[in-house]
């Protein structure tokens, strides 16, 4: 893992304090300006944060299809590489997990996204 510019870790912690205020858009635009600079597995691990985040962001506007899709994904990445600053991904991993088998049960109401932080 590479030095990250300071610029890119302030890019982080805001897109962290947004993601745990329930920002989730905002959260995904902050790490997206930082995905940009990042590479390899760095930016594999952060592609899984910003996915989540917009998964997070279609449940709240109530489209569970894309959702799940994105959480899906996000999950698969954060659960294969660690990302480029110290965030509680382990636990993030287990909620987002949990919420996506409350989406697979049928007729089950949509969850509410928003106990998830990093």
């Amino acid at each position: 893992m590479g030095a990250l510019s300071e610029a890119v870790r302030n890019r982080l912690e805001q897109g962290r304090t947004a993601f745990n205020r329930g920002a989730y858009f905002r959260a995904h635009e902050l790490w997206e300006d930082a995905w940009r600079e990042l590479d390899g597995v760095e930016k594999i691990a952060l592609q899984g944060l910003i996915q989540i985040a917009a998964g997070l962001h279609h449940l709240e506007q109530r489209r569970s299809r894309p959702a799940a899709g994105l959480l899906r994904k996000g999950l698969a990445k954060v659960s294969q590489f660690a990302p480029p600053v110290d965030l509680r991904v382990d636990a993030l991993a287990r909620d987002v997990a949990r919420l996506l088998a409350d989406l697979d049960t049928p007729g089950a109401k949509l969850p509410d996204p928003g106990r998830l932080k990093l």
